[in-house]
């Protein structure tokens, strides 16, 4: 594979349980084997100022923080991690593969914590510029089954109820039918290689 002078920016997103740090790893690792330099994130994360913003959003001791301050830290986070680790790798040839990027937002704190999806998106673009992803495959899993692969203690998003991550699934089912060419839906059901399988067709399709 011919590599390019910018690379690929890859994100993996979807509904808590859906599998996605699992398959950021399997996908970065056939990223590389087809020829790529890959660096992988999380968001929010990525960076210590990240990481801290992180540490506020997920803290179950919190409780519950307004759907504009979630989405104010989230926009804090990322806009640190793209100055500091996307863009710079982007520029020098790498590919970025992300857990996660502003389409979380705009399903969790949007289409279910009932902000407006395109002022999220207007604040996404002052945060993040023009460094936005090539693609964004959704993990289409339902809410009921996510919270089933939870084997761990329920950070302060997940302890927000099923109610609530019933209509963050059906916020990202939205964003893929508005933005088609930018957000694949895949089928996050099932043995962890067949999810892979799912998610590395799409991105052929889409890019390779």
């Amino acid at each position: 594979m011919a590599k390019r002078r910018r690379g690929y920016f890859l994100v993996l997103d979807g509904p808590d349980g859906s599998g996605k740090s699992t398959q950021v790893a399997l996908l970065a690792a056939r990223l590389k084997k087809a020829g790529l330099e890959v660096t992988c994130v999380r968001d929010p994360g990525g960076t210590m100022v990240s990481e801290r913003v992180r540490d506020i959003l997920l803290d179950p001791a919190l409780g519950d923080i307004d759907s504009h301050t979630e989405m104010f830290l989230y926009m804090a986070s990322r806009a640190e991690m793209v100055a500091r680790v996307v863009r710079p790798a982007l520029a020098n040839g790498l590919s970025i593969v992300s857990d996660r990027f502003v389409t979380s937002t705009v399903a969790y704190q949007g289409y279910a914590g009932g902000l407006d999806p395109k002022q999220i998106l207007r604040v996404g673009k002052i945060a993040c510029g023009d460094t936005w992803p090539d693609l964004v495959i959704i993990l289409d899993v339902p809410a009921k089954v996510g919270f089933e692969r939870i084997r761990r203690a329920h950070d302060r998003m997940e302890m927000k109820g099923l109610d609530y991550h019933e209509r963050v699934v059906a916020g990202y089912r939205k964003v893929a039918a508005v933005d088609p060419k930018r957000h694949v839906l895949v089928d996050g059901r099932g043995s962890v290689e067949t999810v892979s399988g799912r998610v590395w067709k799409a991105v052929q399709r889409a890019l390779l």
